[in-house]
């Protein structure tokens, strides 16, 4: 399937022309840059600012975890709001750590397992009937149900359970059926602090591996081998918040936009995921994180920083962030809002404009960018 669908393509399409102009101004890329500088870039991104952020994630899927029983054994309103302001605090830092999309968050689909989504042939709504409907043992069994479906395993399933008013009332109401929902939670709670976990534990050998590539290194031969993981974290990122994340649920136009096609909606967060999305993939081109690492020592740093290009690039990679701010977290709200199809379309266009920087200013000189075009498949 490709990564890019029709309401993305149009996006790109429309704004070829401006960039390809840009283009001729745009100052020789830069040639024959030592390792070394990758080797810094790697070792700055890989072991200063994504430990924190792995680290947060997993103690917010913990305290997910350790609050989920006791909610169930006495569920009333107040605990309910407890449990959604935790899924909401897990799922920001999921949100942080989603894009980088490398080593041990994709091991064994562990980023399915997290977080199965986009789920384009309704697996998961036919499986969670299925699960209501017999209530198998299986999926309220922390130690078993790692070995249930992904589309049954993580935050969407968990949102179902807390979020969906129909099922929630259940729990309240403390019924044969509530009490199952309840604890399905509990076992998907702990199964995503184990898998955090488990991420956690394995990053620092990954880490390594790419810090010390080289010649002896069987996966990373140099360093800029490796460093071209980093610029298609950041790249593929952008493309899947134009694709999978705007452009699915904006469909043909504004007749067909669908807010329920997107990430995190019944939650109602699908907007702010994407800005927590578009917070990390700066981190990976700055260098700085959460106050995890430091300005100036990301992807940049391949430019030099405060460079014409680096001030170009920081412009206009605000109007994005401007964008994105202007909107409140909700999709299904904006959409329901007169010219919000149009709102979230004017994203879509300064993503999509970043995406096209992010190909011609940052992978052209950094040399990191040959063979990736914005247009490809995953």
């Amino acid at each position: 399937m490709p990564l890019f669908e029709t309401g993305a393509r149009r996006a790109l399409a429309g704004l070829i022309v401006t960039v390809a102009a840009g283009l001729a101004a745009a100052p020789p890329a830069r040639a024959d840059l030592p390792d070394a500088q990758y080797h810094d870039v790697i070792k700055h991104l890989l072991a200063n600012v994504m430990p924190p952020q792995l680290d947060a994630l997993h103690t917010a899927t913990a305290s997910l975890a350790a609050d989920m029983p006791g909610f169930c054994k006495k569920p009333d309103h107040d605990g309910l709001d407890k449990m959604r302001d935790g899924f909401n605090t897990a799922m920001d830092r999921w949100q942080e750590v989603q894009p980088w999309r490398m080593g041990p968050l994709m091991t064994d689909g562990r980023d399915q397992l997290i977080e199965y989504w986009p789920d384009k042939h309704g697996t998961a709504t036919r499986q969670f009937r299925m699960l209501l409907r017999n209530k198998p043992p299986l999926y309220t069994d922390p130690a078993k149900i790692a070995d249930a479906s992904a589309a049954l395993q993580g935050f969407p399933a968990l949102e179902e359970v807390l979020f969906n008013p129909k099922l929630a009332g259940q729990i309240l109401a403390a019924d044969k059926d509530g009490t199952y929902l309840c604890q399905y939670g509990v076992a998907i709670t702990s199964n995503l602090e184990k898998l955090t976990g488990q991420i956690v534990a394995d990053w620092p050998a990954f880490a390594d591996g790419m810090i010390n590539a080289g010649p002896d290194s069987m996966d990373y031969p140099t360093s800029k081998f490796a460093a071209t993981d980093l610029y298609r974290a950041l790249h593929e990122g952008m493309l899947i918040i134009i694709s999978q994340k705007l452009a699915r649920p904006l469909g043909e136009g504004p007749e067909d936009a669908k807010a329920e096609r997107a990430e995190s909606w019944r939650s109602e967060r699908s907007l702010r995921n994407i800005s927590h999305n578009l917070k990390s993939l700066f981190a990976i081109y700055d260098g700085e994180l959460n106050g995890a690492g430091e300005s100036g020592k990301g992807m940049v740093a391949l430019l030099g920083a405060d460079s014409l290009l680096d001030r170009s690039f920081r412009l206009n990679w605000q109007k994005i962030r401007d964008a994105s701010d202007a909107l409140p977290d909700s999709m299904v709200a904006v959409l329901a809002e007169p010219g919000g199809f149009d709102k979230i379309q004017d994203l879509e266009n300064q993503v999509a404009y970043g995406v096209m920087l992010v190909e011609n200013d940052v992978g052209g000189h950094t040399e990191l960018g040959g063979g990736f075009n914005a247009l490809d498949g995953d």
